[in-house]
């Protein structure tokens, strides 16, 4: 799993609600989100976080879920998907 890690590109997301990000890695991005959405986590607001749309353009709902997982991750909660990130996402397991 370390090698899918590596090869995969530092993402950042804090701007996303002002301009839409699109990119090869952004679909796998938004598919190990998705996984992590299926626990039923919830946002800031208490709502819970719609799974998103696998259309490798992340929004702010792209971010809203990075920054749920980064949480629950117990991760930087910086809206940036780097390797530490990208290997918690992998892992699924915190």
């Amino acid at each position: 799993m370390t090698q899918v890690a590596v090869n995969l590109k530092t993402i950042d997301l804090r701007k996303a609600e002002l301009h839409s990000i699109a990119g090869d890695d952004i679909k796998t991005l938004q598919a190990l989100l998705n996984l992590f959405l299926t626990a039923g986590d919830v946002g800031e607001d208490g709502a819970p976080i719609p799974p998103l749309i696998l259309d490798a353009t992340a929004g702010a709902n792209t971010k809203e879920a990075l920054l749920a997982f980064q949480t629950a991750a117990h991760l930087a909660k910086d809206a940036i998907v780097g390797p530490l990130t990208w290997r918690k996402l992998i892992e699924q397991d915190f």
